[in-house]
């Protein structure tokens, strides 16, 4: 039985995936304008993860997670509104329930001022 359980946690612990999506440059849902902007002189947040997740119950998913929802969270978690070198990945685990999730990292810049 100890046999049993070790293995069933094993399986359990490796039926995680996670895929790299894409790179991009720049990522932003807002309205944003770039002429006559220097980037680097920004204030900049680096490394913030941004993450839209939905659950699956027996192979049925209860809906699937956006990339602008990934985008919003990073956005708000880095207090800016622009993304610059991020990469997008999708991850997915499950075993009778599960969770899949689109997950962005990157380095967060507030182009706009303090209002």
């Amino acid at each position: 039985m100890k046999r049993f359980i070790i293995i069933t946690l094993t399986i359990l612990c490796l039926s995680g995936c996670t895929t790299h999506l894409t790179d991009v440059s720049i990522i932003s849902n807002k309205n944003i304008s770039l002429d006559k902007l220097d980037i680097d002189r920004c204030p900049q947040r680096k490394l913030v993860e941004g993450e839209d997740s939905k659950f699956v119950f027996l192979f049925i998913p209860l809906g699937q997670p956006k990339i602008k929802e990934a985008v919003n969270d990073a956005l708000q978690k880095g207090n800016g509104d622009l993304i610059v070198d991020a990469s997008l990945y999708k991850k997915y685990w499950w075993f009778l329930i599960g969770q899949q999730s689109i997950q962005i990292k990157g380095t967060v810049v507030k182009t706009r001022g303090e209002k």
